[in-house]
């Protein structure tokens, strides 16, 4: 029996559906690193801040000289800052360190917002105008974060990256593959065997929710045909992975199982 070849590649939609996995695991990669060298050093730095504001409204509040207070303040920094292992500045909370942005204000020198006593008293209204100033979230969050969060936000970034390359593996991969019948030669799954070596035809999930995957088993190895990735079941492009399949079963004398929609049980029928 003579026949065309049929040679399905991989669909549009196939590298669309990569696409947008490879760029949302990219996305999280860098919000991962961005967490890890920068967000949580901000997020420390809001939090150590908000910290230093209510000490010295409580301080205020007991103060009455606004000369000695202003003059005691701009003497030091907000955040009496120490250093981490790595010679940046890091803020002491109990027996842990927890690292700062470098050069941040808050570790050069009072804001001027805490300089006036009066309005010291009221602190709360200090912080709003320091946070509005210094383009910071006027709500602080929940915890402060350590050096040991902050290296497993990096290697998280590097586990997304890692996603990232094997999905470009996978990419180029899938573009490099067919699925394609020439003469009596399948070629499936980077596979290639003819029609005569295989032993069993599984169409179980080739029409089912499931559509466009199929098995071939040869010689003893099941091989996935994935009609879905491979040629498609575009109507106006004639279905290529079904004319595929139907092509290769005109060719095949061995065992079919498909799925029976009447009552939903596998049946084995020769071809």
């Amino acid at each position: 029996m003579s026949q065309k070849d049929i040679i399905c590649k991989a669909t549009a939609d196939t590298f669309v559906r990569f696409g947008i996995v490879l760029v949302a695991c990219f996305g999280f990669a860098l919000w991962f690193f961005y967490d890890g060298m920068i967000g949580y050093r901000e997020k420390n730095e809001v939090i150590c801040s908000y910290k230093a504001f209510a000490d010295l409204g409580a301080l205020a509040n007991k103060e009455t000289d606004a000369a000695v207070w202003r003059s005691r303040l701009e003497k030091q920094p907000l955040l009496q800052a120490e250093q981490d292992a790595e010679g940046k500045p890091a803020m002491k909370l109990g027996d842990k360190l927890y690292p700062l942005p470098e050069n941040t204000e808050a570790t050069v020198a009072c804001p001027p917002e805490v300089l006036d006593l009066a309005q010291m008293k009221n602190w709360a209204d200090c912080w709003q105008k320091y946070t509005e100033r210094r383009q910071l979230p006027i709500k602080p969050g929940e915890h402060p974060y350590d050096e040991g969060a902050m290296r497993e936000q990096c290697i998280m970034g590097c586990l997304g990256l890692l996603l990232v390359a094997l999905g470009l593996y996978y990419v180029v991969r899938t573009k490099n593959r067919e699925l394609a019948l020439r003469g009596d030669e399948v070629t499936a799954a980077g596979e290639k065997f003819r029609v005569a070596d295989i032993e069993l035809v599984d169409l179980r999930q080739w029409g089912t929710g499931f559509k466009g995957v199929a098995y071939f088993t040869v010689k003893g190895k099941k091989i996935k045909v994935d009609g879905m990735t491979y040629g498609g079941f575009n109507k106006e492009k004639g279905e290529p992975a079904e004319a595929f399949m139907q092509a290769v079963l005109a060719l095949y004398k061995g065992d079919i199982v498909e799925y029976e929609a009447t009552d939903s049980k596998d049946s084995a029928t020769g071809a």
